[in-house]
């Protein structure tokens, strides 16, 4: 008596279970399975492959936001596959480019940032989200700031430490600081590693958006601003659909400025700064990452005798305190973060994050240059909390 199912190549309708192993969905596949006497699907599999017969592995990308019309979402499925001009797209949604005008505006309004190439005339998503922000001057200058500093929120995941975060706020108006940087990797994003299903609890883009709307903390101190960039979590949305969730969610909250992906150079009252959110993982030197983008970064702006060089330098990613005072005119802060140890960090990268937050108090010179630093990290490791969601 046979436990497993058995698979006969030579039989009548074995091309047919063949395509639908090959080009159905995963779900497709365990009713397959199931129909042919396999206790999991994973017998089908092994069967297959001996008969060399492999099921080509699918992406499946997060999906689109519920907040788009059926023309926006056909719109959008055809640049995503290519560049295309206004009249191609007019001809495959079957209506006037007219309309297909109205429909890309209403994408840039909800935050898909596709573009019309003004050499090519083709509508397309861009690979890389805009950088051109203008810098936030101010006619006065301070020679004292108090800033409050955190990273790597990763919210939308199931080990977020979203209570250690709002107690990082009350810290920060308690310290009565300036305004607050934040170095990226807002959301958790899906589908950034294999397996990371599993370890979210909000799967889309505007369940993200939404609920880091209503709770990320505010402040109680009238007019404080946090800065933010984005992270490769947050881009994920923008790689797979074009949509900059980072952008739009601080569209919802006055108290939230975005400042674009991965790096940004500005000034907030009077004082230059620079996020950073780098790829790759902790080097043995801990300080070795930090010390490369600092020398990189100062090389290329003394090149450029109009370059206002950045005082501060706070960096996301790593999940892991580090303070380098002084490098070359720079006092560098890589941060900690509020997510605890994740399946895939334990396994895959033998990582155990640190939780918390950072006030940096900078002092300038009469000549608005660094003259002292004091970063007081706050680690929050003993407030780490289950399912804090």
């Amino acid at each position: 008596m046979r436990h497993q199912g058995y698979l006969d190549a030579n039989a009548e309708n074995f091309e047919e279970i063949k395509s639908k192993f090959t080009k159905g969905t995963n779900e497709e596949v365990r009713e397959l399975a199931t129909k042919l006497g396999y206790i999991r699907a994973s017998g089908l599999y092994r069967a297959m492959r001996n008969l060399g017969i492999n099921r080509e592995f699918k992406y499946v990308p997060p999906p689109i936001s519920t907040e788009l019309n059926e023309l926006e979402t056909q719109v959008l499925a055809i640049v995503k596959k290519k560049p295309a001009s206004v009249g191609e797209i007019s001809r495959q949604i079957d209506h006037s480019s007219e309309t297909v005008i109205k429909i890309l505006d209403s994408l840039r309004h909800k935050h898909y940032m596709v573009e019309l190439d003004k050499i090519s005339r083709l509508v397309e998503l861009p690979a890389e989200p805009r950088r051109d922000f203008a810098p936030t001057e101010f006619d006065y200058y301070h020679n004292y700031y108090k800033v409050g500093l955190v990273s790597d929120t990763h919210l939308g995941s199931k080990y977020q430490q979203l209570t250690a975060l709002h107690d990082a706020y009350r810290i920060f108006d308690s310290k009565d600081v300036d305004f607050i940087l934040h170095a990226g990797d807002v959301v958790d994003g899906v589908s950034v590693y294999r397996g990371q299903a599993q370890e979210v609890f909000l799967h889309g883009a505007d369940e993200q958006r939404k609920y880091v709307k209503d709770v990320y903390p505010k402040s109680k101190k009238r007019g404080l601003k946090t800065y933010m960039i984005g992270g490769q979590h947050d881009r994920n949305f923008w790689g797979t659909n074009g949509y900059n969730i980072v952008d739009h969610i601080c569209e919802e909250r006055d108290d939230l400025i975005s400042r674009g992906f991965y790096s940004a150079e500005f000034q907030v009252k009077g004082l230059p700064v620079r996020l950073e959110h780098p790829g790759g993982g902790v080097a043995y030197a801990r300080s070795y990452g930090p010390q490369k983008i600092v020398e990189n970064m100062m090389g290329f702006i003394n090149t450029i005798p109009s370059a206002v060089k950045p005082i501060l330098l706070i960096m996301g990613h790593w999940h892991t305190p580090l303070l380098i005072p002084v490098y070359m005119g720079v006092s560098e802060v890589s941060m900690p973060c509020f997510q605890a140890q994740t399946p895939y960090m334990q396994q895959h990268k033998n990582m155990m994050p640190t939780v918390g937050c950072a006030i940096a108090e900078i002092y300038l010179n009469e000549e608005n240059q660094l003259s002292s630093v004091d970063v007081e990290f706050i680690i929050m490791n003993d407030r780490i909390k289950s399912k804090d969601y």
